[in-house]
């Protein structure tokens, strides 16, 4: 890092890294998908920039094999949305956005990575969760299948680094609503709760009564 970012990265004195080492509370992490690292092979970039200081390759595929799940094939129907009917024979869902592959072992390898280079500290997954096309019908959005099986998968890895040790406090779904996304607008929906852009209102999708199930089960 020293050698790519140089002069740009700042210096501490002794006694500014006593103040600041072992000094956070919390360390939140937000966790979505995960990459395959590689050296490029290529000098540095003369171009600042966040992923030229990295002076790293990603690739979601290695050998032709990809890291994770991009498309599964589902049958649209379940016994909370029987008035919906059967909506499709079978349709093919995935995550919206293309850089989001359901890689369910990066959960557990991140938050373990974080337990042992940083003493166990204690950890919140501040956000975590995949988007559907926001031009899905009502009842497509309605019934996110992905959505459950995404954040099963990703939550059954969570409480196994939890069981080899992570001190996890707190998670945190991303996201409870459907919002604006930062980089694509309402053409992307990350929400438990669909919501109509025209009057607002607010219907709860599969994945928010799996939730709700899942901790009711726990309490019980």
């Amino acid at each position: 890092m020293q050698k790519i970012v140089r002069e740009r990265l700042p210096k501490f004195t002794k006694s500014e890294v006593e103040k600041v080492k072992n000094s956070f509370d919390i360390l939140c992490l937000n966790h979505y998908t995960s990459y395959y690292i590689y050296k490029p092979h290529q000098p540095p970039s003369n171009v600042n920039g966040y992923q030229q200081d990295w002076n790293a390759g990603f690739a979601y595929e290695r050998n032709g094999v990809p890291i994770g799940r991009r498309v599964i094939i589902v049958q649209l129907y379940h016994k909370l949305f029987q008035s919906i009917g059967q909506m499709s024979n079978l349709q093919e869902m995935q995550a919206h956005s293309e850089w989001l592959y359901e890689v369910p072992w990066g959960m557990y390898k991140a938050v373990t990575y974080v337990k042992k280079r940083y003493g166990s500290p204690n950890i919140i997954l501040s956000e975590n969760g995949m988007d559907d096309p926001g031009n899905l019908t009502f009842p497509e959005s309605l019934y996110d299948i992905n959505r459950v099986s995404f954040y099963r998968s990703y939550l059954k890895e969570l409480k196994r680094a939890m069981d080899d040790g992570a001190n996890v406090t707190g998670y945190f779904a991303w996201s409870i609503l459907d919002n604006f996304e930062w980089l694509l607008g309402y053409t992307s929906r990350f929400g438990l709760v669909y919501v109509d852009h025209n009057d607002l209102k607010r219907y709860p999708k599969l994945s928010a009564y799996w939730f709700k199930q899942m901790l009711e089960k726990r309490k019980s």
